[in-house]
């Protein structure tokens, strides 16, 4: 069964809808302007796979000499560096 709600309200409560199961109609005057089809994702899952990732990351840094700060310097002085570049 599909639940149906204005865009408004749609907009506003975005949230609660991605973590529903069910279809959601969204109208615009009274009249359907679109499907809101929520994916089921196991988070358990996505959330195993960020902290692997975060361990290979760190495997790596360390493997380079390299600390997250550093990186985070650099990347920071890059995106600087590019900015100045693109007001030229």
């Amino acid at each position: 069964m599909s639940m149906t709600v204005g865009i408004r309200e749609f907009r506003e409560g975005l949230a609660s809808y991605v973590d529903q199961t069910e279809p959601v109609t969204v109208t615009r005057h009274g009249q359907a302007a679109g499907l809101f089809i929520p994916i089921a994702r196991d988070r358990k899952a996505d959330v195993a796979a960020y902290v692997e990732a975060a361990k290979q990351a760190q495997v790596a840094l360390a493997a380079a000499g390299v600390t997250e700060d550093e990186v985070v310097a650099e990347f920071a002085a890059m995106r600087c560096s590019e900015g100045t570049a693109q007001v030229e």
